[in-house]
């Protein structure tokens, strides 16, 4: 196959990722789905803390969610492997983000 077959592929790919991570966000952050995540939060996250928490990791996935996007569209438009830099960032930002909620408020 040609490389502008696999660049449109792979953009497509990136474009559905990235549309089901801001869903996922979305559905952690606004209505609070913390067991979206993993089932060992409801156990060790506080009511008190709940609201939080579900804000704090539902803007990671956001943001993981708004790399992967930026990422397909780039590719899309670019052709070149440089458009997995928003990806990259994306993907770092949002873990350390979500690492930091639950570092924070698992306890």
């Amino acid at each position: 196959m040609s490389d502008l077959l696999w660049f449109i592929i792979i953009s497509i790919l990136l474009l559905m990722l990235g549309i089901l991570f801001i869903r996922l966000g979305y559905e952690i952050s606004e209505k609070q789905r913390i067991d979206l995540i993993i089932a060992y939060h409801h156990d060790k996250v506080s009511e008190g803390n709940k609201h939080v928490y579900c804000m704090l990791s539902g803007i990671g996935v956001l943001i993981i969610g708004c790399g992967f996007l930026l990422s397909g569209i780039c590719t899309l438009s670019v052709h070149s492997f440089y458009a997995f830099i928003p990806m990259s960032a994306g993907l770092i930002l949002g873990i350390a983000l979500l690492i930091s909620a639950g570092i924070k408020y698992n306890r």
